[in-house]
């Protein structure tokens, strides 16, 4: 009671503050706060390619400071001082974790940065739900392709950020699941369907205090989403109770949308500005400016010292071996180790001791690795440390930059005698390690979900004593070798410590924990998506999502097709067993999870719901999951508590959450894979209304 009273004095002095500060301003001071003044355009920066990407001047009469927007997603993007920031891992990368705590991490690590950066906005994370495969953005965002597993990490990312005095950004609102004519495409979507599937992790960081939402370039229904009244004022700001402020994606005002629930245009004021808003009802214009300051309030973004300030500046170079270290410690955590035949990872350090050791690194990806995606979400390291460089490092038992004859590197094959070559390398090795990747990036949509390079693999891996494939990918992937190797971890998009953390999993430092946040299909396209499902019709100008909640994991079991590998999936150096599940009256779940094997290692249980069939639900739906880290032959409880709105099903009429009653069920397992009967434990109940 004391700890939510403090908060409500909190808000309203908030409040307060804000309303006084709007109280002294005038009319054109107002609408100044609703529209940017452009990129590059901050007074102290000394050329316009040097400053933030947005900004909102300062108003000193009023000791108000600037408002500064920066990308991105994975940390903060400095084109014209590449080097001086830290390039973290993806949104796809703490997906894959299904871990809070690396979630708390990785915010806390890139809002420092931010701040020390002098910005007060930090553009992300993002929170899109992945609905098609090849997108070029998924890997920016959190979610994966469920909303439950987004909404369960986005709220430690929002907290850790916004303790350093800037506001976190929830993008991009909302159905911008693709980037092929992003600017113009209408996302055609029924209302259930969006606060089932796409809402959670926006509700989820609203609940946890986000400051601002970035609505983005689609349309929804055939209207603009930075236009949208109904996505904008009866959902996002009515039904879901958000309390902060709206700026546009940059570019995507496409009219002076006050009235419809846009507060603040980005990155110009070329719409919301003076001259179109100045007959505008004053109060819309002092409740929109209210809403963009209370959040810098809170957050105390007004309030800095003055060793703050001075401590504060663009040109600073805020990396640190910390935030490598960091930034090393996220990416091990979201490897996912696929396959591993007859335990050929890890490789120990009698392995690595041995006189005669031969090490074969294939793949230019080896060399210069593909460590992020484009865009926005781009970050230039000062150094980009290669897996060649370690893995020789490693041979010798040095540092890293050592070189060493008992590794020899390829580059990527471009005839048959390339390829011949790396077969005589292969039978001559130890152990041969496929490095293979693609990349992808704002704007547009790949072109398939084949690797770049790797025709070559399952003809040389043949040769080998054994073998690894290490796939970097920006979402999912086909990998028709993946039978013919011993091995497969994938590390998405990891980040500048991307080939020390590959090192660290490979030879058993880091236990792999990772788990895929994603499917990753047998063959392009298996979930069968139609031209008016994507890339849509009218020349990709109207999508129709028509297949409801059956994409992801949830399609698969729906027509029990089996993909490649199955959402949740990941293994470990050990081995884990589920006990008998129990559930009590007050929908708490108990179960058991057992290490089973000889090391520690961290499991994720994850708690699948199954609706009455009445409901029109998915067969089984993510609800829960908890990462515990176990001693071998130790048995840890595990209890997750089913709330009544993980029972509901949103009710269109109404427009609020109905639970679903009748019988359900439950099961726990540690993927969506359900084809052994031996790998998850159920139980069954009655939802009462």
């Amino acid at each position: 009671k004391l700890l939510l009273a403090a908060g409500l004095l909190a808000v309203a002095a908030r409040a307060d503050r804000a309303d006084d500060l709007v109280s002294q301003m005038t009319l054109e001071e107002k609408i100044s706060y609703l529209g940017g003044r452009g990129m590059g355009t901050y007074p102290d920066c000394a050329t316009p390619e040097s400053c933030y990407v947005g900004t909102v001047f300062a108003l000193d009469r009023l000791d108000i400071p600037a408002l500064l927007y920066n990308d991105g997603p994975q940390g903060f993007r400095d084109n014209a001082r590449p080097g001086t920031t830290t390039a973290f891992p993806s949104g796809l990368n703490i997906a894959a974790t299904w871990d809070p705590e690396m979630a708390s991490l990785w915010g806390d690590k890139m809002a420092k940065e931010f701040f020390a950066k002098g910005s007060n906005v930090m553009l992300g994370p993002g929170l899109n739900v992945a609905r098609v495969p090849v997108n070029g953005r998924n890997f920016e965002y959190m979610s994966g392709e469920d909303p439950a597993l987004g909404a369960t990490l986005v709220p430690h990312v929002i907290e850790a950020a916004q303790k350093h005095k800037i506001l976190a950004n929830a993008k991009h609102w909302v159905n911008n699941n693709q980037e092929t004519n992003r600017g113009s495409m209408s996302s055609n979507i029924d209302e259930r369907t969006r606060y089932e599937m796409y809402y959670p992790p926006f509700q989820a960081a609203i609940d946890a205090g986000v400051g601002s939402f970035m609505c983005s370039y689609n349309k929804i229904n055939h209207v603009y989403s930075c236009e949208n009244p109904e996505t904008l004022l009866t959902d996002l700001k009515g039904n879901m109770g958000f309390e902060g402020y709206v700026m546009s994606d940059w570019g995507a005002t496409h009219s002076p949308s006050l009235l419809q629930g846009l507060d603040q245009e980005m990155a110009d004021s070329n719409y919301m500005n003076f001259d179109n808003l100045k007959d505008t009802d004053v109060d819309k214009i002092d409740e929109a400016v209210k809403r963009i300051l209370r959040p810098f309030i809170g957050v105390g973004a007004f309030d800095l010292s003055e060793d703050e300030r001075a401590a504060q500046s663009i040109y600073n170079n805020v990396t640190s071996d910390d935030h490598f270290q960091a930034a090393r410690t996220i990416a091990a955590n979201s490897h996912v180790l696929l396959k591993n035949d007859n335990d050929v990872l890890p490789l120990d350090k009698d392995f690595w001791a041995k006189e005669s050791l031969r090490v074969a690194m294939f793949g230019t990806q080896a060399d210069d690795p593909a460590i992020g995606g484009q865009g926005s979400g781009r970050v230039d390291p000062a150094w980009k440390p290669s897996p060649l460089a370690t893995f020789s490092a490693r041979a010798e038992g040095a540092e890293y930059g050592v070189s060493s004859d008992k590794v020899t590197y390829l580059s990527d094959p471009e005839s048959d005698d390339d390829i011949e070559e790396m077969k005589t390398v292969a039978a001559d090795s130890d152990v041969c390690f496929f490095w293979l990747s693609t990349m992808s990036g704002e704007g547009g949509d790949r072109g398939s979900l084949s690797l770049d390079n790797d025709s070559h693999v399952a003809s040389v891996a043949e040769h080998c004593d054994k073998s690894v494939a290490v796939v970097t990918t920006p979402g999912a992937a086909l990998l028709p070798w993946a039978d013919a190797v011993d091995a497969v971890v994938v590390n998405f998009m990891p980040g500048v410590a991307s080939a020390f953390a590959t090192m660290d999993v490979v030879v058993g430092d880091v236990n792999p924990s990772g788990h895929l946040p994603i499917t990753f299909p047998n063959v392009e396209n298996q979930e069968g998506f139609t031209e008016e499902q994507y890339p849509g019709l009218d020349d990709a100008e109207n999508v129709t999502y028509t297949e409801g909640w059956a994409f992801g994991y949830r399609f698969y079991h729906l027509h029990e097709e089996k993909p490649r590998y199955y959402f949740g999936e990941g293994l470990s150096y050990t081995t884990f067993d589920l006990t008998a599940v129990s559930m009590n009256d007050d929908n708490s779940v108990k179960v058991g999870v057992k290490n089973t094997g000889k090391v520690m290692g961290s499991a994720v249980p994850q708690l699948y719901l199954q609706l009455p069939e009445e409901c029109d639900e998915p067969k089984w739906m993510l609800k829960k999951f908890e990462k515990v880290a176990i001693e071998p032959g130790q048995t840890a409880t595990v209890e997750f508590r089913l709330e009544d709105r993980d029972l509901s099903i949103w009710d269109v009429d109404n427009d609020v959450w109905s639970k679903c009653a009748g019988d359900a069920a439950i099961r726990v397992a540690f993927s969506a894979n359900f084809n052994d009967e031996n790998s998850y434990v159920d139980a069954n109940f009655d939802i009462q209304v």
